[in-house]
Parts: C-alpha cells; sequence; structure tokens
C-alpha cells in the first residue's frame, strides 16, 4: 500500500469476503481448518467460526438474511431448499496484506473440495468483497482514493469479465457518470465535503466502491440525515472502504484473490500520484465539456493516461 499505516500508527489491515456455491458451512469450515489450522466452532444456524487460524478468525456463513431466523421450521426447510442459490460466505478478520497468498492457498483447496464459483449456474450471482482500512479519515489519501476509483472505475471494469447473471443483478452498477464529473472537479474536497457530494448522486450501496460503511464511521449524524433512508438504515459503521468485486471465480484454476487486490493497489496508487490524478481529472472535465460534440470513450481514454504513466493492463 502506499500508505501503510493507519491514524494510530499501526499497519493497515483488509478484510476479505468470498462467495461461492458447492459446500455447506461445514464442509468449507473443515477444509479451511486443514490448511490454515484452528478451532472450529458451530456459532449460529447456517454458521460456523474458525479461532486461531494463522490468519486470525474467520466466519463460515450462509449468506442471506433469513439465516438469523433459521430456528423457525418453514424457513429452515426453504433455506435447505434454496441451498443450490444462495452462497456460503468466508469472511475474514481484518489482515495483513501478507498473509492474501495463504488465504489464497485455502481457497484452492475449496476449489478442489468442490466449490463453485459465478460462472457454475446461471443464478450463481456471487462476489468478492475485499474492505481495506483506510489510512485515516483525514488523510489525504483517503478522499484522494475515492476519487481516484471514480476516474479509472472504467479500466477496472475493463480488464473484469463479469458473468452475465451478475450482470442482471443489482450489485454492479457504475458510479453515475454525473457523480465522476463532480470528482474529477473536487480537488480540494475532504472526505467529509465527499460524503455530501456522493449523497447528491447516489445512496445506493450496489456500486464497486461502496462507501456507506466508511461514511458512517465519518460521521453517523450527517449520515443518517443523508443516507438513513434505504440501504442506509442497514449499513455498519467501519473505518474501511468496501471494494466489491462482480464475479467469484473461485473454481478457476488460474484465480486468485492477488488478481483483485492488484486492481485495488492499483486505485491507491494512482490516488498518491497527485501529477497522475490531476491528469486525469482534467482530461475528465474535457471529456464532460465535449458532451455536445460527442463525449468519445472514457474507457479509452483514461486507460491510454494510465498507460502512458506506465501503468498497462
Amino acid at each position: 500500500m502506499p500508505v501503510a499505516l493507519n491514524a494510530a500508527g499501526r499497519p493497515r489491515r483488509i478484510g476479505v469476503e468470498v462467495e461461492f456455491a458447492g459446500l455447506d458451512e461445514s464442509e468449507v469450515a473443515r477444509v479451511l481448518s486443514e490448511v490454515l489450522g484452528g478451532e472450529i466452532e458451530q456459532s449460529g444456524p447456517y454458521r460456523y467460526s474458525l479461532g486461531g487460524s494463522e490468519i486470525g478468525g474467520l466466519t463460515v456463513e450462509l449468506d442471506t438474511a433469513l439465516r438469523k431466523n433459521s430456528d423457525r421450521r418453514l424457513v429452515q426447510e426453504g433455506l435447505d431448499f434454496a441451498r443450490g442459490i444462495i452462497p456460503v460466505e468466508v469472511i475474514t478478520a481484518p489482515i495483513p496484506a501478507s498473509a492474501l497468498p495463504r488465504l489464497d492457498a485455502a481457497m484452492s483447496a475449496l476449489r478442489d473440495a468442490g466449490a463453485k464459483g459465478s460462472g457454475q449456474g446461471v443464478f450463481y450471482g456471487f462476489g468478492v468483497h475485499l474492505n481495506p482500512e483506510i489510512a485515516g479519515v483525514d488523510h489525504p489519501l483517503t478522499p484522494a482514493t475515492i476519487r481516484a476509483f471514480g476516474l479509472i472505475e472504467e479500466r477496472l471494469r475493463a480488464e473484469d469479465r463479469i458473468d452475465g447473471t451478475r450482470r442482471l443483478l443489482p450489485f454492479v452498477d457504475r458510479w453515475p457518470a454525473a457523480l465522476i464529473d463532480a470528482l474529477a472537479g473536487a480537488a480540494t474536497a475532504s472526505l467529509r465535503d465527499l460524503m455530501v457530494l456522493y449523497a447528491r448522486h447516489t445512496s445506493s450501496r450496489n456500486h464497486g466502491l461502496d462507501l456507506l460503511p466508511l461514511f458512517r464511521h465519518l460521521d453517523d449524524r450527517r449520515f443518517q440525515r443523508l443516507f438513513g433512508g434505504g440501504d442506509g438504515g442497514t449499513t455498519n459503521a467501519r473505518p474501511t472502504f468496501h471494494f466489491r468485486l462482480p464475479d467469484s471465480r473461485i473454481d478457476e484454476a488460474d484465480w486468485s484473490l492477488s488478481q483483485a487486490w492488484r486492481d485495488w493497489l492499483l486505485v491507491e496508487t494512482v490516488a498518491s500520484n497527485e501529477a497522475l490524478l490531476d491528469q486525469l481529472a482534467s482530461a475528465r472535465l474535457r471529456y464532460r465539456d465535449r458532451l455536445l460534440s460527442g463525449r468519445g470513450d472514457w474507457r479509452d481514454e483514461s486507460t491510454a493516461i494510465l498507460a502512458k504513466a506506465g501503468y498497462r493492463a
């Protein structure tokens, strides 16, 4: 990471969430324990915890709100019936980036055990989420990262082969074009400024970068005023970004979490390069002003700027 420490002076960490089908929660917990060590405990209906593993604590659960009501017989029968399309989710405690290779080893073992990703079923709209800890609410990298993501989101999407099922589900929406334009012109904005700016354009969590947990952590009272209805009402506060990859390809032999991590590192690298970020922002404002004469393709334009700076696909 360009900035290695958080506001408390400790190494920044990252939470990881991976969704898939093909195995039940107990099978997943067993495989994780075989690879990473630790003690398995059933911590609730359709939910297992793995404590004391070599990368810290992990949770394995059926990824649905109905899980919390599964003590009701009809709900339990419904969950059992729908298990084929409801993903199991592996959730890590915050870990250092150096632990990702060991987590990848566990993902490989799950693949060998029969885990299925997005491409293995019409209704398998599964994802992978990274939750990188912010450098600090007042650190300049934090608002810069938001601007950088907006300016290069099209480049990131060009590298992802988003599964057709996922495109039909409300998990991969782009940030609105007007939001990108506004971010391009917000060079001196603080994180608090960007919270207000963001609320003018979207209140949804269903974007590639979900900022609502961070905004709630920043200022809960303002968050409730801006986002309290809809998605915001159920958002938990976290001092992290929520980077939502549209597909889980756990069953593909050449897939690894390092690919998603490289995408995120590109966002932070651009954010930490003030000259490059300014160049992208200026190009975006010119692109916006070409509206009447035909915009062209921002993906190609932003990709060319990154390539010239040495960041090629």
